[in-house]
């Protein structure tokens, strides 16, 4: 899943992906999909069709990251080197989340009963 293309990132931020980055666009689309509410995931997204604040959001985050230099990782881990320790997490980049947020589609800015509830179709 991709909400943009290396190009569209190059052109809008100046930064130029180095070719064995670009599994970083993927990466940041998953990361921004899931912050999107439940009833307005689409699987089936591409950089082509995947509405505007959700592209410009995946697009942020991956900016966010290469300006702060934050390691990509889905978990709190910890480093470990002789007696020292550091904990790393992946940060989410205010600006992304208050694109989606002001959007109306941010998982925990919607009412619970938005966020959970999923339009089943029961019987015909």
């Amino acid at each position: 899943m991709t909400f943009f293309t290396k190009e569209e990132f190059e052109t809008k931020y100046n930064i130029t992906l180095p070719e064995n980055d670009t599994w970083k666009i993927e990466a940041v689309s998953h990361m921004i999909y899931s912050q999107i509410g439940l009833r307005y995931r689409d699987i089936s997204w591409t950089p082509e069709n995947v509405p505007t604040p959700i592209k410009n959001a995946s697009m942020e985050q991956l900016r966010f990251m290469y300006e702060y230099d934050i390691p990509l990782i889905d978990y709190k881990g910890v480093v470990e080197a002789g007696a020292m320790k550091s904990e790393l997490k992946t940060d989410y980049s205010t600006l992304a989340l208050r694109m989606l947020a002001n959007a109306g589609l941010l998982y925990r800015g919607n009412p619970i009963n938005q966020n959970m509830s999923l339009d089943l179709p029961f019987g015909a």
